[in-house]
């Protein structure tokens, strides 16, 4: 078993988020930068990645492994990219598209969003959700930043969409507390592995 995995049984979700909240806030600047840029190389070496016309993805807050580097790659291959907004329906995220990173500008809570209008991508446009977390199981289980709306984003994205967590290996562990709100990876991408949580077939991207 890997040594950065927990307990076997989960633990009450105040006390693993506070655990979680203080492994990746003990990570000294350089070493979340340059464990990041490891997380983001083997991310983009999926064929998840790799086979998605539209990408979504988020700003990092609190420590969460950056996206500057698939920002930059994503559009470089001409790959439609999308960011969420601050301002939501019910708990589903909207999402608009960049065309640079110039484009991203602190939004009403702070996190950089796109600050252009008229750029709206639709759910049923989105390829692939990549997505932040607080920790991570090896089949795919994501414990979030607490407001679910992730969660209610991808419940209501389309089938064929495919969504990967990316984390450090600090933030996996062995299991999370059940949730009936929780939506399961299809990946989780680290930056010493890849690991296969529902791994449902990069090709329904093609559809």
């Amino acid at each position: 078993m890997n040594g950065t995995t927990e307990q076997a049984t989960p633990a009450p979700q105040g006390d693993l988020r506070s655990e979680l909240t203080r492994r990746r806030r003990a990570m000294p600047p350089d070493l979340l930068d340059a464990k990041g840029l490891k997380v983001q190389a083997r991310f983009l070496a999926t064929p998840y990645y790799q086979h998605a016309r539209t990408v979504a993805l988020y700003v990092p807050i609190r420590g969460e492994v950056p996206t500057r580097d698939l920002l930059r790659a994503a559009l470089a291959e001409g790959k439609v990219v999308v960011y969420p907004l601050s301002h939501v329906h019910g708990r589903v995220l909207s999402f608009r598209k960049v065309l640079s990173e110039a484009e991203l500008e602190p939004g009403r809570l702070g996190v950089s969003e796109p600050d252009l209008p008229g750029q709206s991508v639709t759910l049923d446009q989105i390829d692939l959700f990549v997505v932040p977390g607080l920790g991570f199981t090896r089949d795919g289980h994501r414990l979030g930043r607490g407001g679910g709306y992730y969660d209610a984003t991808l419940r209501e994205a389309p089938p064929r969409s495919r969504r990967v967590g990316l984390a450090f290996s600090e933030q996996l562990v062995d299991v999370l507390p059940p949730s009936d709100d929780e939506v399961p990876l299809d990946l989780v991408v680290t930056e010493a592995e890849s690991l296969r949580g529902l791994f449902r077939s990069w090709d329904a991207l093609h559809t």
